[in-house]
C-alpha cells in the first residue's frame, strides 16, 4: 500500500480552481481542434471520393472506347451490305448485354441511321442536339467525343427533341471512323448517367456534398444537386487547375477563419472531363454551435460536479485512496490486456469490454454495452451448438472452444474462447466472463494446408517431391496410379528408377542444365512403370527454394499422354490417308512428291509421276450402287499397290483418280512396265457382291528431274497426259511432252472462250435433213450446233463439245439448242402442210442434272408446238445407267408426244434389254458402220442385223453418214431405212433449209 501526505483545504481549493480552469481551456482547445480536424478530414474525404469517382468514370469510358473500337474494326471488315450491318447490330447487342452503363448504340452515315440496337428497322435520329458534330479533338481526347447531357431513355428521332419532364438522363458518346471505302461513319452510344449516380450513392458521401461531372467548359453532364449556385465557383476552380497543369486541386471560400464551402476538382486522366465535389459548411455551423452550447451547459454541470466530487474525495481516508489506486491499476491491466475480455450479466447483456475488443471487433464500447453477444454471431454456428454452450455455463461449468464471429464491417473472424460463470457467496451466477484470442490467421493457414493437401491428393497429374539430393520425399496417389509404384516403394530413392532406357545421357544432362540455369524444365519424356511397361508422359520439373533463396529440392508434375499420342497418331493418319482405301491422300501425296523431287536433286536421278483415272467407274457405281463403287475403289487400291515397288507411293486423289510416285527411276522402261502391269491388272474382272464388273484405266506419265518445274506444273502435266490417254480410246497410257502441253494450253483457252460464246451469240444451228431412201421425201431434220469463233473461225463440234461436257457448260448450251430448235420448228409449221420433226441431241449430263422435261414442255408451249414436232436424241450410255430417275424423265418426255431416238447406236456398251424397257422409237446407226459397208462384210452384217432387230421391234432406223451411191445401193438391198448424209444434203443454214422444204413439198 502507498503512503499519502496530508493536504490542507486551501491547497485543495487552489488545485480545484486550477484544475477547472485548465479543464475549460483544454476542452475549448480540444473543441476547436476537433472542428478544424473535422473540416480537414471532410476535405480529405472529398479528395479521395473525387479520385474514386474519376477512376470509375475513366474505367467505364475506357471499356466503352474498347467496345466502340472493336465495333469500328468490324465495320471496316466488310462492305455496308445488309448481312454485314446485321452482323454489326448483333455485335452491338452483345456489347449492350455486357455493358449496363449503355442503353443504345447506333451507327450513322451521312445523317442516315444504318443500325439501331433498339429497332430492327432503324430510323434517323436528331444529330443536331447531341453535340457530336466532329469537333476538333481536345488534347485529352483519345477518340471519343462526349456530347451534351439529355433527358430521356433513348436518342431522339429526327425533328424531335428530348422530353424535359422525363427524369431519366443519358450522355451521348460519339466515335468517328471510316469504312474501307473511306466513308465517314459515326458510332453513337448512349451512356446511362444513373450508372455513375448509383456508384456515387454507394459511396455514402456527407449530406452537404454535391458532385458534378462537367466538361472543360464547365457544362454539367451529371449532377447530384443544384448546379446553379455552385457553377461559378466550379468553373473558376476548373480554369485554375487547367492553367496550372495539375490533375486535381482544392479551393475554399471562407467567412473570417471559418470555411463556408470547399470545392474539390479532379480531372479525368484520359478524357476532357472533370469531377467536382462541393462541400457546404454553412448549414453545419449552426448545428455545430447548437451542439456545443448544450455541451457547454453539460460541461458547466460537469465542472460543478467535479468540484463537489473533489471535495468529497478529499474527505476519503488514506486507506480508500490506496484501494482506489489498486483498483485503477487492476483496471489498467484488464483494459490494456491483449486478450479480449467481455463481461455480461446473467441475461447475457454486455456490461464491459476492454480495448482489445474494440481493436478486433471494430465496435466502440458504447455501441455494445447493454447489447447481447448475438450481435457478433456469424451464422455459421447452429442454434443447437449455442444451446449446448448455454447449458454448460448455466450448470456452473466453463466452456472452451472456437467461434466464428462477425466484425462491425461484416467481415468474419475466428477466435478461441474460454467462457466462465461468476458465482457469488450464495452460489448464484451473477455474471459471465469471456476471454477470447483471435486465431483468424491460424485458421486461414490451416485451411491453406488442407487445400494444398486436397490438391496434392486429388490432382489428376502425378506429383513427386524430392530433397536437394534428389531423394524422393513424397508422391501423390496419381503418381502411384500412373507408375504402379506405391509411396513405400519410392521414398528415399531417386527418380532414376523410372528411367525407360529410351533416352541418352545427354538428354538427362540437358534437363539438369535447364534446372540449374532456369530452375524449370518442361517436355515429353518416356518412363517405365513398375510392371516394365514403357509409356510417354508430359513432365514439368521446377526447383523449390527455402526462405533464404537456397534450393531445397524439386517438384515434378507429370501426366500419362499415351492416349493423347494415340489420338494424335489417329488424327495424323486421318489427315494424310484416304479413309476409304487407306492410301495416302492428296496432302501426303504432295509431301511425297516434294521428297521425290528432293531425291532427284540430291542423287542426280529421274523420277516418274503417274496419274490414273478409272474408265467406266461411274457406270459401275450407278449400276451396282455406291457400296459396290466403294468396294471397287478398295480393290483397285489393292491391285495398284501390288503393281509397284515398296519405295513407290500410290495415292488416291479423290473420286476415281489415283496417282503413283516412282522415285529414283533407273530408266523409262521401268515406268512402262509398271503402267502395263497396272493396265493388265485392272482389266481383270472385279467381283462385287456376286456381280462381275469390268473397268479399265487411263494413265498419264511424266518423267522428271528436280528442275525448275513447280509442283503444280508437274501435277498438271501428268493430268494432261492422262487426258490424252482418255481421248485416244482409254485403257492405255501416254507420256507427257511439250506438244501435249501446247495442246492443253490451247484447250484451256478454248474452254474460257466457251463461257462467253452464248452471250456473244457465237453459236448457231445448222440443219441436216433425214430423207426417205429414195431421196424423195424429208422425214425429219436434225439440228446441229456450230461455233463461229470471232478469231478462230468455224470450230468443229468434235473440238468443243467434249470440253463443254467436262466443264458442265453443256447444260446451258443444251438448253439453248432446244430453245432455238423449237423456234425453227415453229417457222416450219407456219409454212403449211405437215412439217417434218426437228431432232435435237440431249446430253446425258442434262438428264443427270434434271429439268429436261420442264425445258421441253416450256419451249413447246412458248412456240405453240406439239410434241410430235420434236425428236429427242440420246446416247446408249444414258440408258445403261439404269436409274429410275432417268426412266421417269424419258417416260415424261414421251408423254409430251416427243419421239425418242438413240443416236450413234452400236458404238457404246450395248445391252439390248434397254430397247424393251425404255420407250425408244428410232435407232440411228453411226457413220463408222457405213464407211466400209460396201467392202467390209462385217460392217454389212452388223448393219443388216441392226435393221432386222429394229424391224422386229417396230423401230424406225436412220443410217448416218451416207455419202456415196454405192453405199445407198447396198442399203437399199437391206430394206428401207431413212438416210442422212452428204449424198443427199450437207448441214445447211436455216434459210436454205426452209427453201429446201418448199421445193421438196
Amino acid at each position: 500500500m502507498k503512503d499519502y501526505k496530508v493536504i490542507n483545504p486551501q491547497s485543495i481549493s487552489n488545485w480545484i480552481f486550477a484544475g477547472v480552469l485548465s479543464s475549460i481551456l483544454l476542452i475549448g482547445s480540444v473543441l476547436w481542434f476537433s472542428l478544424i480536424q473535422s473540416i480537414t478530414e471532410r476535405t480529405e474525404r472529398s479528395v479521395l471520393h473525387a479520385r474514386m469517382i474519376e477512376s470509375t468514370v475513366t474505367r467505364t469510358f475506357e471499356a466503352l472506347e474498347i467496345s466502340l473500337h472493336s465495333l469500328s474494326d468490324d465495320l471496316k471488315g466488310g462492305e455496308l451490305s445488309p448481312s454485314h450491318l446485321q452482323s454489326l447490330r448483333e455485335k452491338a447487342l452483345k456489347i449492350l448485354a455486357f455493358a449496363p452503363q449503355l442503353r443504345q448504340i447506333v451507327i450513322v452515315k451521312d445523317s442516315n441511321t444504318l443500325i439501331d440496337t433498339q429497332q430492327s428497322q432503324p430510323q434517323n435520329i436528331n444529330l443536331s442536339i447531341l453535340g457530336l458534330q466532329a469537333p476538333s479533338p481536345h488534347a485529352y481526347s483519345l477518340g471519343l467525343h462526349i456530347g451534351t447531357a439529355l433527358h430521356g431513355r433513348f436518342l431522339p428521332l429526327r425533328d424531335s427533341y428530348p422530353d424535359e419532364s422525363i427524369k431519366l438522363e443519358f450522355i451521348p458518346i460519339g466515335f468517328w471512323t471510316r469504312t474501307n471505302a473511306g466513308e465517314k461513319v459515326l458510332i453513337v452510344a448512349t451512356f446511362n448517367s444513373h450508372y455513375v449516380k448509383r456508384y456515387i450513392t454507394d459511396l455514402q458521401l456527407d449530406d452537404n456534398n454535391q458532385v458534378y461531372l462537367t466538361d472543360f467548359q464547365g457544362n454539367a453532364l451529371l449532377q447530384t444537386g443544384l448546379y446553379g449556385p455552385n457553377r461559378e465557383n466550379v468553373i473558376a476552380h476548373l480554369t485554375t487547375i487547367l492553367h496550372s497543369g495539375k490533375d486535381e486541386g482544392v479551393s475554399t471560400t471562407a467567412y473570417d477563419i471559418l470555411p463556408l464551402n470547399i470545392t474539390t476538382t479532379r480531372l479525368l486522366t484520359k478524357y476532357p472531363l472533370s469531377v467536382s465535389i462541393v462541400t457546404d459548411f454553412k448549414g453545419s455551423f449552426a448545428v455545430w454551435i447548437e451542439q456545443k452550447r448544450i455541451f457547454l451547459l453539460i460541461l458547466g454541470a460537469a465542472i460543478a460536479t467535479l468540484i463537489i466530487g473533489t471535495v468529497y474525495i478529499v474527505r476519503i481516508n488514506n486507506s480508500a485512496l490506496e484501494m482506489k489506486e489498486e483498483v485503477h491499476l487492476l483496471s489498467e491491466v484488464v483494459e490494456n490486456n491483449p486478450t479480449v475480455i467481455i463481461i455480461t450479466n446473467r441475461e447475457g447483456q454486455i456490461q464491459y469490454v476492454n480495448n482489445s475488443f474494440e481493436a478486433i471487433s471494430g465496435y466502440k464500447k458504447d455501441e455494445v454495452l447493454g447489447q447481447t453477444s448475438r450481435m457478433f454471431k456469424s451464422g455459421e454456428m447452429s442454434e443447437q451448438e449455442y444451446a449446448a454452450m448455454s447449458r454448460t455455463l448455466n450448470t456452473g461449468n466453463s466452456w472452451h472452444g472456437e467461434l466464428q464471429s462477425k466484425r462491425k464491417d461484416g467481415r468474419f473472424y475466428w477466435e478461441r474462447a474460454s467462457i466462465s460463470p461468476l458465482i457469488n457467496d450464495h452460489n448464484e451466477i451473477t455474471h459471465f466472463i469471456a476471454l477470447k484470442q483471435e486465431i483468424t490467421e491460424e485458421k486461414e493457414f490451416q485451411d491453406k494446408l488442407r487445400l494444398a493437401s486436397d490438391v496434392f491428393n486429388t490432382a489428376a497429374e502425378a506429383i513427386l517431391i524430392t530433397d536437394k539430393n534428389n531423394r524422393i520425399q513424397m508422391v501423390n496417389p496419381s503418381f502411384q496410379k500412373i507408375t504402379g509404384y506405391s509411396e513405400a516403394d519410392v521414398l528415399g530413392k531417386t527418380p532414376s528408377l523410372l528411367k525407360s532406357g529410351k533416352h541418352s545421357p545427354e538428354f538427362y544432362e540437358n534437363i539438369y542444365n535447364q534446372l540449374k540455369t532456369h530452375h524449370l524444365w518442361e517436355g515429353e519424356i518416356w518412363n517405365k512403370r513398375k510392371n516394365g511397361e514403357v509409356y510417354p508422359e508430359w513432365l514439368v520439373i521446377s526447383s523449390r527454394f527455402d526462405l533464404d533463396g537456397n534450393i531445397e529440392g524439386y517438384v515434378a508434375l507429370f501426366s500419362d499422354i499415351t492416349k493423347r499420342k494415340r489420338d494424335q497418331a489417329v488424327i495424323t493418319h486421318q489427315a494424310n490417308y484416304d479413309a476409304l482405301t487407306g492410301l495416302p491422300n492428296r496432302n501426303l501425296f504432295e509431301d511425297r512428291l516434294i521428297q521425290s523431287k528432293t531425291l532427284c536433286d540430291r542423287n542426280k536421278t529421274e523420277a516418274a509421276l503417274l496419274f490414273l483415272d478409272l474408265d467406266r467407274f461411274k457406270y459401275v457405281n450407278d449400276t451396282f450402287g455406291h457400296i459396290a463403287g466403294d468396294t471397287l475403289l478398295k480393290l483397285v487400291a489393292t491391285r495398284l499397290t501390288a503393281c509397284i515397288r515398296k519405295s513407290d507411293t500410290v495415292a488416291r486423289l479423290g473420286g476415281d483418280e489415283f496417282a503413283i510416285i516412282i522415285p529414283e527411276l533407273s530408266s523409262a522402261i521401268l515406268v512402262e512396265k509398271i503402267a502395263k502391269k497396272i493396265l493388265s491388272s485392272l482389266t481383270e474382272p472385279f467381283v462385287l457382291d456376286g456381280n462381275h464388273a469390268y473397268i479399265s484405266c487411263s494413265i498419264g506419265i511424266v518423267v522428271h528431274t528436280n528442275d525448275n518445274i513447280s509442283l503444280e506444273e508437274l501435277i498438271y502435266n501428268a493430268d494432261s497426259a492422262m487426258y490424252k490417254a482418255k481421248t485416244k480410246g482409254r485403257n492405255r497410257y501416254e507420256f507427257f511432252d511439250e506438244a501435249l502441253n501446247a495442246k492443253n494450253r490451247e484447250r484451256n483457252l478454248l474452254e474460257k472462250d466457251i463461257y462467253c460464246a452464248i452471250e456473244r451469240n457465237e453459236f448457231h444451228l445448222v440443219y441436216q435433213p433425214i430423207w426417205s431412201i429414195d431421196g424423195q421425201h424429208i422425214h425429219s431434220i436434225e439440228a446441229l450446233i456450230r461455233w463461229q469463233h470471232p478469231t478462230r473461225g468455224l470450230i468443229s463440234p468434235a473440238d468443243f463439245i467434249p470440253i463443254t461436257e467436262e466443264s458442265g457448260q453443256i447444260i446451258a448450251i443444251g438448253e439453248w439448242v432446244i430453245k432455238e430448235a423449237c423456234k425453227f420448228a415453229r417457222k416450219i409449221s407456219l409454212e403449211g402442210g405437215t412439217p417434218p420433226s426437228i431432232s435435237v441431241n440431249i446430253s446425258s449430263a442434262q438428264f443427270m442434272k434434271g429439268g429436261v422435261v420442264e425445258i421441253i414442255k416450256r419451249e413447246l408451249e412458248n412456240n405453240n408446238l406439239k410434241g410430235a414436232n420434236l425428236i429427242a436424241e440420246i446416247t446408249e450410255n444414258l440408258l445403261l445407267s439404269d436409274q429410275e430417275d432417268i426412266y421417269l424423265q424419258l417416260k415424261n418426255i414421251v408423254a409430251l408426244g416427243v419421239e425418242l431416238a438413240i443416236d450413234d447406236f452400236g458404238t457404246g456398251y450395248s445391252s439390248l434389254s434397254y430397247l424393251k424397257k425404255y420407250p425408244i422409237k428410232r435407232l440411228k446407226v453411226d457413220k463408222i458402220f457405213i464407211d466400209e459397208i460396201v467392202t467390209d462384210v462385217d460392217d454389212l452384217a452388223l448393219v443388216s442385223g441392226i435393221l432386222s432387230l429394229a424391224n422386229s421391234l417396230s423401230l424406225s432406223t436412220v443410217i448416218e453418214g451416207v455419202e456415196t451411191q454405192a453405199q445407198l445401193a447396198t442399203l437399199k438391198k437391206l430394206g428401207s431405212p431413212m438416210i442422212q448424209g452428204y449424198l443427199f444434203s450437207r448441214p445447211i443454214k436455216e434459210e436454205q433449209m426452209l427453201e429446201l422444204l418448199r421445193n421438196n413439198v
